[in-house]
């Protein structure tokens, strides 16, 4: 029932981002507030979610993604709660958006969020939880 959750609260955020180019900070701080909680009880999960934010961070500092992304790359990160996982969500969802960004020329703003959602869905194996 929790995966079912989950994945339900990701697929709001990734339309919500595909919809607007927006992740509102009352559907994403949520996840932020848990997976602060549950890295001071477990810090791989916390080490996680630094590993895939960090990154997202200075793209944000260069203007490439918004502070919605960055704080959705942290809770993935603490989703998928394994530093190893949290590299290959961001080189995935790099790829990823890489493909977007050729599919949708001529456009100046991309969702970074359904990339991220639909990468941290595959890696952590929430469709067969």
């Amino acid at each position: 029932m929790a995966t079912l959750a989950i994945l339900l609260w990701l697929a709001a955020i990734a339309h919500s981002d595909l919809r607007s180019l927006r992740i509102p900070n009352v559907l994403v701080w949520p996840g932020v507030c848990a997976v602060v909680v549950l890295g001071g009880a477990h810090p791989p999960v916390l080490l996680a979610a630094l590993v895939a934010a960090v990154p997202y961070a200075l793209c944000r500092m260069a203007r490439w993604c918004g502070g919605g992304d960055v704080k959705l790359a942290l809770v993935c990160g603490g989703l998928l709660a394994g530093w190893d996982a949290a590299l290959m969500l961001v080189l995935c969802a790099a790829v990823g958006n890489a493909a977007l960004f050729a599919l949708l020329r001529g456009r100046s703003a991309l969702p970074h969020g359904p990339v991220l959602v639909v990468v941290t869905v595959v890696l952590g194996g929430l469709l067969h939880a």
